[in-house]
């Protein structure tokens, strides 16, 4: 991002002002958030460069070597320079930013990219407030979501152990009845399996002429 280098308020040989600051975009938007976005296009033009932040600090790069052009350091303004600098270079036709027109066709040059420095600041302000804002609402939105999930735990879950204890006989019971319904197919197999050992196992002592094999008592 272009920045003028502060040096101080006294005025040397190596010094001068930079322009770009003379008007202060906190004048005309003290909400950063009502500044208009850059560029502002208008709807039969066309508009090709860079945009975004990375465009309006280049774009504010190339109007400050305009507008500074010459040696020197760049310093802040002074409040009364500012002062000097606009009588040069703007009339003012009303309050808002818009009003702001050029005192002739002479400083007209001067004044559109004055203009246009104080609306890129503005911009990046804007930018650099919604980057915070929306951090914040990050962080927000973040912190309200663990709140709810603590409050979910603290006011739910109190409820569950309370009902699964007033349920722990009826769960014993079923279960209960779930190892009951499974001793019995267990049994059945079993009773099954012997009665076709058995069965086959008399055939057998037919076929060597040897005395049946009693049946166990759970096939009686």
């Amino acid at each position: 991002m272009y920045r003028s280098e502060i040096v101080g308020s006294a005025k040397a040989a190596t010094e001068k002002l930079d322009r770009t600051l003379v008007l202060d975009p906190n004048t005309y938007w003290p909400d950063a958030m009502t500044c208009p976005d850059w560029p502002v296009v208008g709807p039969n033009q066309g508009y090709d460069g860079q945009r975004g932040k990375e465009g309006a600090e280049n774009r504010l790069e190339a109007i400050g070597r305009y507008l500074n052009r010459g040696d020197g350091k760049l310093r802040r303004p002074t409040e009364e320079e500012r002062a000097d600098e606009f009588a040069r270079t703007f009339r003012r036709l009303g309050p808002s930013f818009d009003a702001l027109q050029p005192l002739g066709m002479m400083a007209e040059a001067d004044a559109t990219l004055m203009k246009e420095a104080c609306h890129i600041r503005g911009y990046l302000r804007k930018l650099e407030a919604k980057a915070e804002r929306d951090a914040r609402a990050a962080v927000e939105r973040k912190q309200a979501e663990a709140r709810r999930v603590l409050d979910e735990y603290r006011t739910t879950v109190p409820g569950y152990v309370e009902e699964i204890e007033s349920l722990a006989e009826a769960v014993a019971r079923h279960n209960q009845r779930l190892e009951d319904e499974k001793a019995v197919r267990r049994t059945q197999m079993l009773r099954d399996h012997a009665e076709t050992l058995h069965t086959a196992a008399v055939s057998a002592a037919h076929a060597l002429g040897l005395s049946v094999p009693d049946a166990p008592a759970i096939l009686r």
